[in-house]
């Protein structure tokens, strides 16, 4: 089973990803950290399918993390989407241009998400050409 990566400081928010997950059986384990420097050490670590990154964080945020998780050899390859109250005019170009693959405003639509964490979870398992069993 895959894991996914949410680094996110708020625990609303955190509770919301976790509901989403429950609520529509998303098959994969959802680990959490609450900022930056500790992304950067558990995505070596966890070899994660997918993170989700808040881009307002407390130390370096998320923006930064994104760019060096994208220049490390171990992480570049890893999917980072922003999940992000930072909804102005160029904050999805800016989060683009930092690395990530998606962009989705607060407050998060349980749908979308749920929806997209799904279509991304059955992608990968063809690109792998393996199943992901529930447990």
């Amino acid at each position: 089973m895959p894991t996914i990566l949410l680094v996110e400081d708020n625990a609303n928010n955190v509770s919301l990803v976790e509901d989403i997950f429950a609520y529509d059986d998303i098959p994969a384990r959802l680990a959490y950290v609450a900022n930056g420097e500790e992304a950067l050490r558990r995505a070596v670590s966890l070899r994660p399918a997918l993170i989700l990154m808040d881009l307002r964080l407390p130390g370096i945020d998320g923006l930064e993390t994104t760019e060096i998780l994208k220049r490390n050899p171990l992480t570049k390859d890893v999917p980072v989407w922003a999940i992000t109250a930072y909804a102005m005019q160029g904050d999805e170009e800016k989060a683009r241009a930092a690395g990530c693959d998606e962009y989705f405003a607060k407050p998060l639509s349980m749908r979308t998400l749920g929806d997209r964490l799904k279509t991304f979870l059955q992608e990968l398992e063809k690109t792998e050409g393996r199943e992901y069993a529930s447990t």
